[in-house]
């Protein structure tokens, strides 16, 4: 089985994921180097990382994030699942995000712009899926050291330099992997008979810019 994975939640990431024999392995990825320029950058990078060839299924991140670069990503993702006739599930961002520091308590975040953080604390459930603790939610920077000295965990961002609460932060990106890995244990999860959901709705957690906030 072969998952390409879209996430523009910060940067764009897409990957293309195998699983086969119970294993997974990434088998090409685009990493952009900074967040900007989604649109431009999604179609070239999907045709480089899977080199014309059909997946079986789709994974996009949900975020949440920015209006603009989350659109993008739900869109194409949608977009290529439908022209391709293959399933595309959802997954939170920061839910993969989480997953792929590891073990303990993580604080995943990620830049909500106007010196704010979208952040979600959740703990590692195995290799393949993790358990929500509190969140998503908007915080300040300035709030994260109390945050942490009542609840202390990993904090993991994908620019621990954006402010200096976050000096000392684990470097993280929402790699294609531990999004392969969520997804497929929340299908199997569904299967099962949970209610879980691996819909594409976005997670914006604020009314986009120009209606004014949140």
């Amino acid at each position: 089985m072969r998952i390409l994975t879209v996430d523009t939640s910060d940067r764009s990431i897409v990957g293309l994921v195998s699983f086969e024999g119970g294993a997974f392995a990434e088998e090409s990825s685009y990493r952009a180097p900074d967040a900007r320029r989604h649109v431009e950058a999604l179609a070239p990078a999907v045709e480089r990382v899977t080199a014309g060839a059909r997946p079986d299924a789709v994974v996009v991140g949900t975020g949440p994030a920015a209006f603009t670069g989350l659109r993008a990503g739900l869109v194409t993702a949608r977009a290529l699942a439908r022209g391709w006739g293959v399933p595309v599930y959802g997954v939170s961002s920061l839910e993969a995000l989480a997953l792929g520091v590891g073990e303990g308590d993580v604080l995943a975040a990620i830049d909500a712009k106007r010196r704010e953080l979208f952040v979600l604390r959740a703990r590692p459930m195995g290799a393949d899926d993790v358990s929500v603790l509190s969140g998503p939610r908007i915080v300040a920077p300035e709030a994260l050291p109390g945050i942490l000295r009542a609840e202390p965990a990993v904090v993991a961002t994908p620019d621990p330099g954006l402010h200096p609460e976050l000096a000392g932060a684990l470097q993280a990106v929402c790699e294609p992997v531990p999004m392969a890995r969520l997804a497929l244990s929340r299908l199997r999860r569904s299967q099962a008979g949970e209610d879980v959901c691996l819909g594409t709705a976005p997670q914006y957690l604020r009314r986009p810019d120009v209606h004014g906030g949140r």
